[in-house]
């Protein structure tokens, strides 16, 4: 009998969990914009590196960016504010991954609140050494906690 455990790739299923990642960056005057706050391209970027680190994570190696299917910015982020940038799978196909990311932030030296300030939704396809499409995980919602 086959391994319900495994895909159609041979691979094993994992958790989301298994995938994820936060990131964490103190913001500087070197980030801002015109108008005093963080640049939201700056922002972006951070997000492109958690979501391109759960996507491997996944994959197992090396995945891409292919689209940004969402990004909604909440709030203003400041210089001195710490950001955490925290990633996780949501979605495996046979080659492609969605992943969820959400930023929060809260200011470097003090402890207190923090304030969501960004989500995104991407999408990735992992590749193997020739940057052709490869198979990844499949990605077992069953089993995983609540975040």
């Amino acid at each position: 009998m086959a391994d319900p455990t495994a895909s159609t790739a041979g691979c094993v299923s994992k958790i989301p969990g298994d995938s994820r990642v936060t990131l964490a960056h103190i913001m500087s005057e070197h980030d801002t914009n015109l108008y005093g706050t963080i640049h939201g391209g700056v922002v972006m970027k951070l997000i492109d590196d958690a979501a391109a680190a759960a996507a491997g994570r996944h994959a197992d190696g090396p995945a891409v960016t292919v689209a940004v299917d969402r990004m909604s910015f909440l709030a203003p982020v400041r210089a001195g504010d710490l950001l955490s940038v925290d990633a996780e799978l949501e979605r495996a196909g046979r080659t492609s991954m969605t992943v969820g990311v959400r930023v929060r932030a809260e200011r470097w030296n003090a402890s207190g609140p923090t304030t969501e300030v960004a989500t995104a939704r991407l999408a990735f396809v992992a590749i193997d050494a020739d940057g052709k499409p490869r198979p990844v995980p499949a990605l077992d919602v069953s089993g995983a906690t609540p975040s």
